[in-house]
């Protein structure tokens, strides 16, 4: 469901920092002076940072950073060209159909132009591990950006310690894993970034009495202006994808901080985190629990002429829990998400009408856990759909529903749970088939190392 889109953002970590500064700030603390943007006063103010940067996350600053600024058509120009590197061919039209399969977008809904302006609109600054550079945003006071420079800088001491570079090339049809180690990367820079701001109060990012996400939570709430604009008028699905790696990839360098202090962090970009379940449940990433391999057989043959499947991956945890909370209450959906255990999703499309066809299969930790999963989508399709009607019944453990989109099939076996969402009506006696295929075994995919 998920995608990463760019690992330029470094505006979105600073939703937080009013909170932030709410929490740990002294009273009648005396505001920063105010430093122009120049190319000298970047520079001074990079090579300051970067050792500050250097010493508190405990990391070796093997070589000096360049740095720059970019105005916001510079920017835009990157991004755009950020994603004609990062993306195949077909795979951001082929993902705004999946989320719109999903019932996460308004049809329609034109994913690759809204996420350029969006990420035009947040991106304050950025590091480029091609060229070893930093750049900085020229339209803003340099002394309020210093906390982002200190966050692009922790990119730039990753890169040199554990090299950035070994993950530019992404696995396909495997977003989960891909935005689980962008959290790592990611929630390293955002809590370095915090304990930068913290640091002149004596205090950090372990003292603090509550989690990033719940303080980002908060910050997002008081956020307003044209600064977040764009974010605020986004999918819930998307913006929540795109401030994952920043929140919920904090959190987990938060709760590593606290057991195996920076050291850990360290060790983490070589036992890396394997998905998002281990992201959001810290004790999951310590026990290695690792996610079940889940792979669907291709039913083009099956469905017939016409049909072609536009792209598989994998939702993951997360991707499931916004799945749900987009129709149902978050805490609920969250709850139903959590004992997933492995899944993976198929989108096909019809070439005569654009017809979509989406199946994915999961499987849970326990049967209980399915179930309760399989309760929630239920819960969920009836909110998506409240028009729709019950279908045929079917054997112990499935249940139908016809909707505008077509039927939709959910069938529980054990721990495994199988659900196709938008069968034409005309296909209804293909369900027991297509059903058979993807349940029976296909061959295994390699582990990527």
């Amino acid at each position: 469901m998920h995608k990463r889109f760019s690992s330029l953002i470094a505006m979105l970590a600073l939703l937080a920092l009013p909170v932030v500064a709410q929490v740990a700030a002294p009273s009648g603390a005396a505001p920063a002076k105010k430093t122009l943007i120049t190319a000298a006063s970047v520079e001074a103010a990079t090579k300051a940072i970067l050792e500050q940067v250097g010493e508190m996350r405990q990391i070796r600053v093997l070589s000096p950073v360049k740095s720059g600024t970019r105005s916001r058509a510079e920017i835009e120009q990157m991004v755009i060209r950020n994603f004609n590197e990062e993306t195949r061919p077909g795979e951001i039209e082929a993902s705004g159909k999946a989320l719109f399969a999903f019932g996460l977008v308004p049809p329609g809904f034109q994913l690759k132009e809204f996420t350029i302006k969006l990420l035009t609109e947040q991106v304050a600054g950025f590091y480029d591990p091609k060229t070893k550079e930093f750049f900085i945003a020229d339209w803003n006071d340099l002394d309020a950006q210093k906390p982002v420079i200190a966050h692009e800088l922790t990119h730039a001491l990753q890169d040199q310690n554990f090299n950035l570079r070994r993950f530019e090339k992404w696995p396909a049809g495997d977003s989960d894993r891909e935005m689980a180690i962008h959290a790592l990367i990611e929630g390293d820079a955002t809590v370095l970034m915090y304990d930068y701001m913290l640091k002149p109060m004596g205090r950090s990012v372990a003292q603090l009495p509550m989690t990033i996400s719940k303080l980002a939570e908060a910050g997002m709430a008081m956020a307003g202006g044209d600064d977040v604009k764009m974010l605020k008028a986004a999918p819930a699905a998307l913006r929540e994808s795109l401030i994952f790696p920043y929140v919920y990839g904090a959190d987990f360098v938060q709760a590593m901080l606290k057991r195996q202090g920076w050291s850990g962090v360290s060790q983490a970009f070589t036992d890396l985190p394997q998905s998002t379940e281990q992201i959001l449940h810290f004790d999951k990433y310590t026990a290695r629990e690792m996610p079940v391999k889940v792979q669907l057989n291709d039913l083009s043959a099956t469905l017939g002429e016409g049909w072609k499947r536009l792209l598989t991956d994998i939702n993951g945890e997360f991707g499931y829990l916004m799945i749900l909370a987009e129709y149902i209450p978050k805490e609920q959906a969250r709850q139903a998400a959590a004992g997933w255990g492995g899944d993976q999703y198929a989108l096909y499309e019809r070439a005569s009408d654009g017809k979509l066809l989406i199946v994915h299969r999961s499987v849970w930790d326990t049967a209980e856990d399915a179930t309760e999963f399989v309760n929630a989508y239920v819960v969920r399709t009836r909110k998506r759909y409240p028009e729709m009607k019950s279908g045929e019944a079917g054997p112990a453990g499935q249940e139908s529903f016809i909707t505008p989109d077509g039927t939709t099939l959910i069938e529980r076996q054990d721990k495994s749970v199988l659900i196709i969402e938008g069968l034409p009506a005309a296909m209804a006696a293909k369900a027991a088939g297509i059903s058979a295929a993807l349940r029976s075994e296909a061959k295994p995919k390699g582990e990527v190392k």
